[in-house]
């Protein structure tokens, strides 16, 4: 058995290059073979035949011809990087008195909930649902059982630290922050203090040795700031039905430019996305066609360009759609929020 590079497939035989230089015939190991993979094979003659029916090219010329192929294929993997489905991408640590560890992916859903003490447990066992929730979601679920379970009373505050794993994404970064802060923003509303604080992998690291979460850590060290305490407004009676018209025409207008910003900024984000892929596609077409490569190899490798823009543009369909949905789940929270408090306001008239 050896090792060699895929060059050519047909009904009869695999045309194998070896590390040597060597074109060799190869049986029929596997169902479908991809050109330009690395694979074992078994021989069927020692070597093709170099005659000069089958002496396409030098070997000296097809190694040139080769390497541009890869820088090819090296360009697409850079441009259309795989993400493994339930990776996380960044861990949430949420202390109040239950603490738990959030993992969440690079669409910012929830792949993993730990709890990391006895009050924590009671709420894992209470939502089997928690998977692919999203951070919204979650973080509502653990505060609202806090409050029910009395630990949230007294001035206690929530602590959310985040650690985001070895790989950064500037986009997802943002949106994890923007997301954290729209939470902060919303609990601000009911007199809840929300603080957040970035941290590190080594941090987190140390944490999980001594058995707390991230968050504790930190706390021990004396590394998280203090919440600004705001004063509270005194009740006016004569100003409550003005103040609730316009704190829901404010949110209103925030929702709609909140819409308005995400939209123009993916709108930004796919026209970059396009230009910078007609410059590799350009660059990858231009390797190919200055390549001494064989014909059959260079359709070969054009036909799998157009396959993974096809699976890219797919890719990024399937995130516009979700960001929409999770738009759409927010505005739906703050309406159903603003109503039951309008409610609430006009039973305390009544």
């Amino acid at each position: 058995m050896k090792k060699g590079i895929v060059l050519d497939v047909n009904d009869e035989y695999v045309t194998m290059l070896t590390p040597e230089g060597e074109f060799v015939r190869a049986k029929h190991t596997k169902k479908s073979y991809e050109i330009g993979e690395e694979t074992t094979f078994f021989p069927i003659n020692d070597r093709v035949s170099r005659t000069s029916k089958q002496r396409f090219f030098q070997v000296k010329k097809w190694r040139y011809a080769f390497a541009s192929s890869l820088v090819a294929i090296l360009l697409l993997s850079i441009f259309i990087p795989f993400s493994p489905r339930n990776e996380v991408y960044a861990y949430m640590s949420i202390d109040i008195n239950p603490s738990f560890e959030v993992g969440l992916d690079d669409e910012l859903r929830v792949v993993s909930l730990e709890a990391l003490n006895d009050e924590a447990k009671k709420l894992v066992e209470s939502i089997p649902d928690w998977k692919n929730s999203n951070l919204d979601s979650i973080t509502e679920r653990i505060i609202q059982f806090s409050k029910e379970n009395g630990y949230l009373n007294d001035g206690k505050e929530v602590l959310i630290t985040t650690v985001v794993a070895d790989t950064h994404n500037t986009d997802v970064d943002r949106e994890l922050q923007q997301g954290i802060q729209e939470i902060k923003e919303e609990y601000e509303k009911e007199e809840i203090s929300v603080t957040s604080v970035k941290s590190t992998v080594e941090t987190r690291k140390s944490a999980k040795e001594k058995g707390i979460s991230t968050g504790k850590l930190l706390i021990r060290e004396n590394k998280v700031p203090k919440p600004v305490q705001k004063e509270k407004a005194q009740p006016v009676e004569q100003k409550k039905q003005i103040t609730n018209q316009q704190d829901n025409a404010i949110d209103q207008n925030k929702i709609e430019e909140f819409k308005n910003q995400g939209k123009q900024r993916a709108e930004e984000v796919r026209e970059e996305l396009e230009e910078k892929k007609e410059q590799i596609k350009e660059k990858v077409k231009n390797n190919v066609e200055n390549s001494n490569m064989p014909t059959h190899v260079k359709e070969k490798l054009e036909e799998k360009w157009e396959n993974n823009q096809k699976k890219h543009e797919e890719k990024w369909e399937k995130k516009q759609r979700k960001q929409e949905e999770k738009e759409r789940e927010k505005q739906e929270k703050r309406q159903n929020k603003e109503n039951n408090r309008g409610k609430g306001k006009e039973n305390d008239d009544d």
